[in-house]
């Protein structure tokens, strides 16, 4: 039988995976969950097994971005600029408060930067659409906090997110800065976001006294899927309808879309995956005419201008 190259891939990744998190058990809150919901953070602590692992696509384009952040490193060397105390992987760990909350994370490089230190955060994307927003400075929080977990750790002033457009290669770098002397406190004035690390750090000490300690599951934050009969139909996108109408996609927050427990989530909000036939035929009562509708709606009224 020929042999096949995706398979062996597949074969691969898994392995590779299992190698990279054998013997390593989640004993902090990651750097890079300051937005994760309580209740991922919760069953990862516990050691649960994901309802929702990662496929092989989803780990192929993992390690294609991980490629990438490697290439960022390796010809920022070339420069000299490096500061390897930054870029050895080594794991950031501290603990944070009367509470000894446990924090870590691994910073991807440092450089020097007008003869001062900065961190620097490697982010890549793909899409258009992702294109669009970040070229215009609207960039996920969650780096920035983030890379500011590193600032506040290692007592660094200046941060740099990068992120890299994979599918085109364009670059876009932002700035971060302690600001004034708050050691919580930090601006990016590409944008005018700033971050709170003191509101991060305590919503973790919650989690941490009120679930990790005691082992007590969380209150599911989000919804899988919103009530049909509340949703305001005539605010969501034709394309969201449509998927809606044919049972592609279900409107419902995005953090149990991505979590890796969304079917144990479902199970426990009582409901099932997908519309159901009653739901779907109600959805369409409520959705009727919908293109139509909002062709003829009017934009704006002339007044206003």
């Amino acid at each position: 039988m020929p042999i096949s190259t995706i398979e062996l891939i597949d074969q691969g990744l898994k392995l590779s995976r299992e190698e990279e998190y054998l013997g390593k058990e989640k004993t902090s809150f990651w750097a890079s969950e300051t937005e994760t919901m309580a209740f991922d953070i919760y069953h990862r602590w516990m050691k649960t097994d994901p309802t929702n692992p990662m496929d092989e696509e989803k780990m192929m384009m993992l390690k294609m971005r991980k490629l990438t952040e490697d290439a960022v490193v390796h010809y920022l060397r070339k420069t000299g600029q490096v500061i390897e105390r930054f870029t050895n992987e080594e794991r950031c760990f501290f603990e944070w408060g009367p509470n000894h909350v446990p924090i870590s994370g691994y910073p991807d490089t440092g450089l020097m930067s007008g003869g001062d230190e900065a961190i620097v955060e490697v982010k890549t994307y793909y899409g258009g659409k992702q294109h669009s927003e970040i070229r215009i400075g609207h960039i996920k929080t969650a780096y920035l906090k983030q890379l500011a977990i590193y600032l506040y750790h290692f007592k660094i002033k200046h941060g740099i997110l990068l992120m890299i457009n994979q599918g085109t290669g364009e670059r876009f770098e932002y700035d971060l800065y302690q600001k004034g002397k708050d050691k919580y406190h930090f601006i990016c004035p590409d944008n005018e976001v700033e971050i709170n690390l003191l509101e991060v750090f305590k919503r973790w000490e919650k989690i941490w006294l009120e679930n990790i300690l005691p082992k007590k599951e969380p209150e599911i934050e989000f919804l899988y899927k919103y009530d049909i009969e509340r949703i305001k139909w005539d605010e969501i996108a034709d394309s969201a309808i449509s998927k809606a109408r044919t049972n592609k996609a279900v409107l419902g927050d995005w953090q149990v879309k991505y979590s890796d427990f969304k079917d144990l989530i479902i199970k426990k909000q009582g409901t099932v995956a997908g519309y159901t036939p009653e739901e779907l035929s109600r959805i369409r009562e409520l959705t009727a005419g919908y293109s139509t509708k909002k062709t003829n709606q009017v934009r704006f009224d002339p007044a206003d201008l």
